[in-house]
């Protein structure tokens, strides 16, 4: 198994993180990413590692967010600057923030065996949840870990509107002259790039159309027109106003709602 496509959420800062206890200022979730390292770039020398203040099977480090996670592994590692380091943990996550489970009921996972070793740990089934906790059972010397979260790759419906997608007044959709099938294509942009092709609904707002003739001596049944999408990019596509037989239109206005998950 591999991590590679899943998303490392604490490095990229898309969960909160609260801890039991910390040991000092210094020694606190802050310096709990995997691989964290004290000095430079750091502007405040700490532990290579979050540590308790407590030994006690009671302390956490929770890593938590507002839209549910999909977690899909963990990975665990010592501390890096002093022989420290959790030998086993049990998880807990709650999907409500009310109510907690115990993965695998509670039984432990054999975590490190040395400061600097990254042992991952891949969830029997993924664990839908908001907020999930790393509980530590044994540890060597002191209850100190850097660790990742890995979660599979969400993805969000963005949807973008526009209104009063226009042909223009008294077009070759108006003709006098021309029956049958007429069109008139409008380039329409997109206020931001979508980063797949979206959907596209559009659909006429406003008509101002008849079927009467050029003498208007003669009025038929039907008046035929419609608008389309076509051509859609992620940048914008072309609406497709047309009208057919004796149909003439002055002037159409349409409205659209593209969306795409992303």
């Amino acid at each position: 198994m591999s991590t590679a496509n899943l998303v490392p959420l604490v490095y990229n800062s898309l969960v909160n993180l609260r801890t039991s206890t910390n040991f000092n200022g210094v020694h606190t979730q802050f310096n709990s990413l995997l691989n964290f390292k004290s000095g430079a770039p750091n502007t405040q020398a700490g532990s290579e590692a979050w540590c308790a203040a407590i030994l006690d099977t009671n302390q956490y480090i929770v890593a938590g967010s507002e839209n549910p996670k999909t977690y899909v592994a963990l990975s665990i590692q010592g501390r890096g600057d002093m022989d420290q380091w959790v030998t086993s943990f049990k998880v807990r996550y709650t999907l409500d923030g009310v109510n907690w489970k115990e993965y695998r009921n509670g039984s432990a996972i054999a975590a490190n065996n040395d400061r600097n070793t990254v042992v991952t740990h891949f969830f029997d089934q993924p664990i839908r949840a908001r907020s999930i906790a790393i509980c530590p059972l044994t540890w060597y010397t002191h209850i100190s870990l850097r660790f990742e979260l890995y979660a599979q790759q969400e993805q969000h419906s963005f949807t973008q509107v526009g209104r009063n997608i226009s042909p223009g007044a008294d077009t070759v959709l108006n003709s006098t002259t021309n029956t049958g099938a007429r069109e008139v294509l409008v380039d329409v942009v997109f206020p931001v790039e979508f980063k797949s092709i979206p959907l596209v609904a559009i659909t006429l707002g406003h008509i101002d159309t008849t079927s009467a003739d050029a003498t208007g001596t003669n009025v038929y049944q039907q008046t035929r027109v419609d608008v389309q999408a076509i051509d859609v990019t992620t940048k914008g596509f072309k609406a497709r106003f047309y009208v057919w037989r004796n149909a003439r239109a002055y002037n159409l206005r349409a409205d659209y709602v593209a969306t795409s998950l992303e």
